[in-house]
């Protein structure tokens, strides 16, 4: 029985909120993200893809040099991209948006594998919610990427909110490169069972974010809301899960003692479960 203690941190967490959004893309403090990242112990920083993308380093080859430079020099690693902006531009089933969402998809792939990341993330919440929606065309448009997520060795990783059932059946039609995105605090928002989620598809999460919500409500501080964070730890740990574990908790007044604090609550229960 073991869990991965290797653990990251969504990008902008680390720096001050942008228009008041608890999440986006850091574009004048990106870099120093990283060495703040070393100094408290992150392993990782979660990339975020959102509009404009002209702007993000990821998707130019100067900006990716740039990032390679900055990971080496503080070996806070990239291992997964959220690609924030499939909630701003929904993946729709129209020729159109299909096309360019591949595109994309490709260009996240290919730049993600280039500075030594592993997965991306496509969240399916909010926005981009899939719930009482038809999705079957998303299940051909997610196995045509399987020459190159092979061709990569890379992954995709979807976050959604649908009913835990349901969410194996999607997955069970996608190839196995193609996986699951598991948010602790969305769940407890939506009401599901955790147990019940990864007796489904727990062999299929490729990415955890650890977070907290109330029951129907919004992000909290960790402890405070309906998710059982240690509870979702200690049945992956029963799985020897080694895969991706990214801090996405709710932010504070001080953004370093915050990520500090949460950092410090994350280790002790994985350490705990590790030692027994």
């Amino acid at each position: 029985m073991s869990i991965t203690s290797d653990i990251g941190i969504m990008q902008g967490r680390l720096s001050p909120k942008i228009d008041g959004k608890i999440q986006a893309f850091p574009i004048s403090n990106w870099e120093n993200e990283f060495k703040i990242a070393q100094e408290i112990g992150f392993h990782s920083i979660e990339w975020i893809v959102e509009t404009p993308l002209n702007t993000n380093p990821l998707l130019s080859e100067t900006g990716i040099n740039q990032i390679k430079k900055i990971t080496t020099a503080t070996n806070v690693k990239i291992e997964f991209i959220c690609a924030d902006i499939f909630m701003q531009e929904p993946i729709l089933n129209e020729p159109d948006s299909l096309n360019k969402s591949a595109s994309l998809i490709k260009q996240l792939i290919i730049n993600g594998h280039k500075i030594g990341a592993k997965c991306v993330e496509i969240p399916f919440v909010d926005n981009s919610s899939l719930r009482h929606k038809d999705y079957d065309y998303l299940i051909n448009f997610f196995n045509s990427f399987k020459d190159i997520l092979i061709e990569k060795c890379f992954k995709i990783s979807l976050e959604t909110d649908l009913e835990p059932e349901i969410f194996q059946y999607f997955l069970s039609n996608l190839n196995s490169n193609i996986g699951a995105n598991y948010d602790i605090g969305n769940s407890a928002s939506l009401g599901y069972d955790f147990e019940e989620e990864l007796n489904f598809y727990g062999d299929r999460i490729f990415n955890l974010h650890i977070k907290d919500r109330k029951l129907g409500g919004t992000t909290v501080t960790f402890g405070t809301g309906n998710a059982n964070i240690e509870g979702v730890l200690s049945k992956l740990s029963e799985m020897n899960y080694a895969n991706g574990i990214i801090i996405q908790g709710a932010r504070g007044e001080n953004d370093l003692f915050t990520a500090t604090s949460q950092l410090e609550y994350s280790k002790k229960i994985i350490n705990t479960l590790n030692y027994v």
